[in-house]
């Protein structure tokens, strides 16, 4: 009796439901962090501190929104399958300029050249196609699965997934930008009892911070 280990690979798909619970956790920390306890009751203060939090906040907010954006985006979205009883043919046929990816996705990849076939999904592969031992199907243009979006990389959602790298870059390196001032006062604020649970917050979100 023969055994297929790749079987067992989807069930990484329960880490990844776990991943998408961790991402939230560290938003959250971050929004807390940042607006609540250290630039927004700076926001009443008046003068050049107040202008510079409204700034900061401003600019965590918009950053913050595209990046969940784009994350929901790569999450939800389909990366790309292969058409029922898909089949290469022979022959060069050309593709017109402008075509739309979701008219590249219904009828390009029904007529590509070369291909092969999926012993797994019993149908055509064409090329730069890949079978996922997670999603158990097969994805066009398949980059991999990404356990932190529970989603495979392919074709359709690829730049959703970029924009999302990206965002999280200019997020994460904002807040630490931010936070950084009130993490070296950590240590002599920690020795306080009264601002422990303050300092707690601000280390664990600087510390969340890749």
């Amino acid at each position: 009796m023969e055994i297929n280990v790749f079987k067992f690979c989807s069930g990484l798909r329960v880490l990844g439901h776990v991943m998408i619970l961790l991402v939230a956790a560290i938003v959250g920390v971050s929004y807390y962090a940042v607006v609540f306890l250290t630039y927004g009751p700076q926001l009443l203060r008046g003068g050049f501190d107040s202008f510079l939090s409204f700034t900061i906040v401003i600019i965590f907010h918009v950053l913050l929104v595209l990046l969940l954006w784009s994350y929901i985006r790569v999450v939800l979205k389909d990366p790309g399958s292969v058409p029922e009883n898909w089949r290469a043919v022979s022959g060069e046929e050309s593709l017109e300029v402008g075509t739309s990816l979701a008219a590249a996705e219904d009828g390009f990849e029904r007529r590509s050249r070369g291909g092969g076939y999926c012993i797994h999904c019993q149908n055509g592969k064409p090329p730069r196609c890949h079978h996922c031992s997670i999603c158990q199907r097969c994805v066009l243009k398949m980059d991999h699965h990404c356990v932190w979006v529970v989603n495979c990389v392919g074709a359709c959602n690829y730049k959703f997934f970029l924009l999302f790298l990206l965002y999280t870059f200019l997020e994460t390196t904002m807040v630490t930008i931010v936070l950084l001032p009130s993490f070296i006062n950590f240590f002599g604020e920690a020795k306080n009892h009264s601002s422990a649970a303050k300092s707690a917050i601000i280390f664990l979100a600087f510390d969340s911070v890749p």
